[in-house]
């Protein structure tokens, strides 16, 4: 340990005797560092700004599932599909559907989801504006807020209302005919700014006794407990072989479009650290040739080649240390300048409607990032002082002390 730290204090004497030339070093490779950390930090902050915009306008918790065919083989929404899903870690609630659709006598197309009261209540925390709920097995059925709208200025058709639906079907030859079945408004639910807005639920029983049959589920709504649990969830069902869709998809979108923006900026930053690199590597060959004696004395009175490629290799790691800390303090000082300046900038230039988009923070620095950087320099300093390393090695004491005597 002691002869470790004489050569640490040996190599940190001969940075202190070319300052000038370390200086211009250490901010080369602090540049690099704070250029890392600066477009990692303005695209987290822009990731996340936009990840919590879509969590506070978007059911991030609610996945809708569909039967998928891969390979000629489909993976259908069975009941023993159903309970797997329910005894999924994290699912709350399950809801089987199927769909159809019917028409109004003036031909306004009705999107049907056959559905059980007490399923659909639990995965989607029903609210009514009027009415309520639909009785078991009875021809009653809730209206979407859009859809309810819509009718009523439309048609006429009220909440507690009887109308009726115009069911299409085929016969034997396959002509369409379409049969009349009452139905009853019993409810309408608020405004969800989603599908169940312009949609009709109506009991599952009743509308399979209105079908003739039941012709299986086709769609299912599950409920997760956290919206930070839902990626493990979807990517457990769509393992299974079904497909998954929903607002957490919007996050996805958001995370490769943000992950393709930061591989390009992140190419310019590499570049700067590669000239970092360079830089030190081209110090460390000088201040070789320059010391060529000193070295050569050093190997002829014992010391080894290790001690040597430690030598330069610790003043490496003192440039990397100290670059690290300053391209921090670079990167600090780009966060506070981006959410002091850069915000009201580009809100000014995108419009005052995406001021909430940004929140409080433009640019968000982490520990993780701070110790990424210091690494990063580290690494870079360490590996651009390799050839020179090696190259000290290569000496022959005899013909270094020869060749300045």
């Amino acid at each position: 340990m002691g002869k470790e730290l004489d050569i640490l204090r040996l190599s940190g004497r001969q940075l202190m005797t070319k300052r000038l030339r370390v200086a211009l070093t250490v901010i080369g490779i602090a540049i690099g560092v704070a250029a890392v950390i600066g477009i990692v930090a303005l695209g987290d902050g822009i990731r996340y700004q936009a990840i919590e915009t879509i969590k506070a306008q978007s059911d991030l918790t609610l996945v809708e599932l569909h039967p998928k065919t891969t390979d000629g083989v489909t993976q259908l929404i069975t009941e023993a599909r159903l309970e797997q899903l329910r005894s999924t870690p994290h699912v709350v609630a399950v809801a089987p559907v199927f769909t159809d659709s019917y028409a109004t006598k003036k031909q306004t197309f009705l999107q049907v989801l056959a559905v059980r009261a007490d399923e659909i209540d639990r995965v989607l925390h029903l609210k009514y504006t009027q009415g309520g709920s639909f009785s078991p097995g009875a021809q009653e059925v809730i209206f979407g807020a859009d859809l309810r709208d819509k009718l009523q200025r439309n048609e006429g058709i009220r909440i507690g209302d009887n109308f009726t639906a115009m069911v299409r079907e085929y016969d034997e030859q396959g002509m369409p005919k379409d049969r009349e079945v009452p139905l009853k408004v019993v409810g309408a639910l608020g405004d969800r700014d989603d599908q169940f807005d312009r949609v009709v639920l109506i009991d599952m029983d009743t509308a399979a006794r209105i079908r003739g049959s039941f012709q299986g589920y086709d769609t299912a709504f599950i409920r997760v407990d956290d919206p930070d649990t839902v990626f493990l969830v979807v990517d457990k069902i769509t393992a299974q072989g079904l497909d998954a869709s929903g607002a957490f998809e919007q996050i996805r979108a958001v995370n490769q479009f943000m992950d393709a923006i930061l591989i390009v900026f992140m190419l310019f930053a590499v570049f700067a650290l590669v000239v970092g690199g360079l830089m030190i590597t081209t110090t460390m060959i000088t201040s070789v040739y320059e010391r060529t004696r000193e070295i050569g004395i050093t190997m002829a009175v014992g010391a080894s080649e290790h001690d040597v490629v430690r030598m330069v290799l610790y003043e490496c790691l003192l440039i990397g240390i100290i670059g690290g800390i300053i391209g921090n303090i670079f990167g600090f000082l780009f966060t506070l300048i981006m959410n002091a300046v850069g915000k009201p900038f580009i809100i000014s230039r995108l419009g005052s409607e995406f001021s909430s988009i940004f929140g409080n923070e433009i640019a968000r620095l982490s520990l993780e990032m701070v110790v990424a950087g210091m690494a990063i320099a580290i690494l870079f300093s360490l590996a651009a002082g390799i050839y020179p390393a090696i190259k000290a090695t290569r000496m022959n004491p005899v013909d270094a002390i020869r060749g300045f005597m």
